[in-house]
């Protein structure tokens, strides 16, 4: 038997592949980057079967096909116990049991314990729990979906989103190589769906290689946020990536109430000269470093200059590095959606980062956790 490999497409096969076979291997989605690169490594075998059948068994567990020869879909391959957060450079953000901790994005293992019921302790993602049973496929503060949310596609937040078809909506970009912005490793400046912020299309930031597994004030993921005056975020932001199905949410747009009346209401502009109506985003706190927010991160009220926190992470209007020092310069600590809400889910309803109904003004023990690590007068 010949055991030598072949290069086609840049990808080595075995001898009898065809050129086809591995167009196919292209379009894999169950492996995620290391070391900040989004160009999948590691052995075939973690994601792909060619046959799905070993010992007169389904190799992915389940009477299920899935495209591209992979061994099971987004859930089945980011699917792991309450202890794995990562296994085979895959990260895991739905659980089956609840896990202590999880990576950056949160677990969808909440939503799927209350069945997709309020309290929102998570995205409603299809094959993970049901539609809310009160919004239905109506993202709050958005317009009404076509069918349930999914991972990714048109009613996704990963890959292309004008392709429906999930699989065809990632194809190719676990496998593509990204070019590392600037020369920065973790970097992507959005120019390409592999160039991507974890495949959230046209997003820039820098990705951590462990996906928060290890985090600290100096190595965590660095999202891209660019202040505003008006209702718009700026393209290619995180929070502009939520405002696609969020639009009326959270000083998004004109909305008081974005049920009830999704077009009336205070603007954004308003909003930053009067008492604010609801928790802005977009919005860079180094502006207003004498009053309370000045000390984020330990920092001195008039001057800044504190740590990075995790806990209420904040963007920055450039992916030159990551920052561990923040609120040193205009535009290093921008308030973003995910400065409070992890994107997957949390233990906390609303998604939130931490227990919003704890957070006691001037009662609590300090220490600047929560809403405090912003608010840092508030708390004792």
């Amino acid at each position: 038997m010949n055991h030598t490999s072949k290069k086609i497409n840049g990808i080595f096969t075995a001898p009898k592949m065809s050129v086809a076979m591995a167009a196919m291997l292209l379009g894999a989605i169950c492996l995620l980057p290391e070391s900040g690169n989004a160009q999948v490594v590691g052995q075939c075998v973690n994601c792909h079967t060619m046959h799905n059948s070993q010992g007169g068994a389904s190799m992915s567990g389940t009477a299920t096909v899935f495209q591209s020869l992979t061994k099971g879909d987004c859930i089945g391959c980011h699917t792991g116990g309450a202890t794995d957060l990562t296994d085979n450079n895959i990260p895991k953000v739905n659980h089956t049991g609840a896990p202590a901790s999880t990576l950056a994005g949160g677990s969808f293992y909440w939503v799927a314990t209350t069945g997709g019921n309020l309290p929102a302790t998570g995205h409603n993602v299809a094959g993970i729990a049901a539609s809310d049973g009160v919004l239905g496929n109506v993202p709050p503060g958005g317009t009404a979906l076509a069918s349930q949310l999914t991972c990714a596609g048109t009613t996704g937040c990963h890959g292309d989103r004008t392709k429906a078809n999930e699989y065809t909506a990632l194809s190719g970009s676990h496998h593509a190589p990204n070019q590392n912005a600037g020369g920065v490793a973790g970097a992507v400046d959005g120019s390409s769906l592999a160039n991507s912020y974890r495949f959230l299309n046209g997003t820039k930031g820098i990705e951590k290689a462990d996906w928060e597994k290890v985090v600290s004030a100096a190595a965590h993921n660095q999202y891209y946020g660019v202040a505003r005056t008006t209702d718009a975020a700026a393209a290619q932001t995180i929070s502009a990536l939520c405002g696609q199905c969020h639009g009326d949410f959270h000083a998004t747009s004109t909305a008081h109430n974005p049920v009830t009346s999704p077009t009336t209401g205070i603007s954004f502009a308003n909003n930053m000269t009067s008492p604010w109506v609801r928790h802005p985003t977009d919005f860079d706190m180094f502006t207003v470093k004498a009053k309370e927010y000045g000390a984020y991160g330990g920092g001195v009220i008039g001057t800044g200059g504190g740590a990075y926190v995790p806990q209420a992470p904040v963007a920055s209007n450039d992916i030159l590095g990551v920052k561990s020092t923040v609120m040193s310069v205009a535009g290093d600590a921008i308030v973003t959606c995910i400065s409070c809400h992890r994107a997957h889910g949390s233990d906390q309803a609303d998604l939130l980062r931490w227990d919003y109904s704890t957070m006691t003004a001037h009662g609590s023990a300090g220490g600047n956790v929560g809403c405090f690590a912003c608010h840092t007068t508030k708390d004792t």
